[in-house]
């Protein structure tokens, strides 16, 4: 009786090479993030204007919080584009500095092209691992299926946690002294819901799941490897951030802007590329 082949372990350095060899054999996907990372170097900051002196509501003093965020980069939630933002130390023009309404579209806006541009990554992505021809056609059509899918998705996260966030912002700005509390809370369910739910996109790049059927796939797919899902997007985390301080103090300096993005943009395409070459490998695809 012929003994049943077994599969080869696949560790977190396979993923690795894996993902940058895709990256190696068509270079071009490194200008999604080259792009987007240079608007936010030498584009204007997008902020919103502080309320009136005289309004000390509570909501005027969340605007005040918010006065101090670039739309662009914290409030962008639907980017899945490596990106390099500036530090506070970065020399960038002047913010444009705009009424609650406006800022309010300008945060919709930037999360639909963010959300568009990132499912043609994905999508571009899927193509190298696994072409398909006519190539542009393809390409494109399944970027519109990501974005879709991605939408969803999105919006049911936030319809899950737009409630509670709100009432721990609430809380804070009431009750000051309760701020470590829900700050460690937040950053306690995030960590959770990144291993839960963080290969949703990589589940709806590869498969023909809705949003609520990517969810949960991803959830049966945390709880069969959860070890190694958490192994993994914490080694890639380490990864990325640390370099991306790395590059962020070399564009600081006069004529390192240009190699620090698209130093950034190179590990950043290739971690991207490693969760999917990851997903794909546990998913037997």
């Amino acid at each position: 009786m012929r003994a049943k082949r077994m599969r080869q372990p696949f560790y977190v350095i396979d993923a690795l090479a894996a993902g940058y060899a895709t990256v190696h054999r068509q270079p071009f996907i490194l200008l999604f993030s080259i792009g987007l990372s240079a608007y936010l170097w030498l584009g204007n900051a997008i902020t919103l204007a502080l309320p009136s002196t005289s309004d000390q509501s509570i909501i005027a003093q969340w605007i005040g919080t918010l006065h101090a965020i670039d739309a662009r980069t914290l409030l962008v939630i639907t980017n899945l584009i490596p990106l390099l933002t500036p530090g506070a130390e970065a020399v960038t023009p002047p913010p444009l500095v705009l009424t609650t309404g406006q800022f309010g579209l300008a945060v919709i806006g930037l999360n639909a092209v963010a959300l568009a541009l990132s499912s043609l990554f994905l999508a571009s992505l899927r193509q190298l691992m696994r072409p398909e021809w006519p190539w542009l056609q393809t390409t494109l059509a399944h970027s519109v299926a990501i974005g879709i899918r991605l939408a969803g998705a999105v919006g049911i996260a936030l319809s899950i946690v737009a409630l509670p966030l709100v009432l721990s912002i609430v809380t804070v700005l009431l009750m000051p002294e309760t701020t470590p509390f829900f700050f460690t809370g937040w950053i306690a369910l995030s960590l959770i819901g990144l291993v839960i739910f963080g290969f949703t996109p990589e589940i709806i790049t590869f498969q023909r799941y809705g949003p609520l059927a990517a969810l949960r796939a991803s959830w049966h797919f945390a709880r069969q490897r959860w070890f190694s899902i958490a192994t993994f997007l914490a080694i890639c985390t380490v990864i990325e951030f640390g370099f991306a301080n790395l590059w962020r103090a070399l564009a600081m300096q006069p004529g390192w802007l240009a190699p620090a993005i698209v130093g950034n943009a190179y590990i950043g395409s290739g971690l991207r590329a490693a969760r999917l070459q990851f997903y794909r490998y546990y998913a037997k695809m």
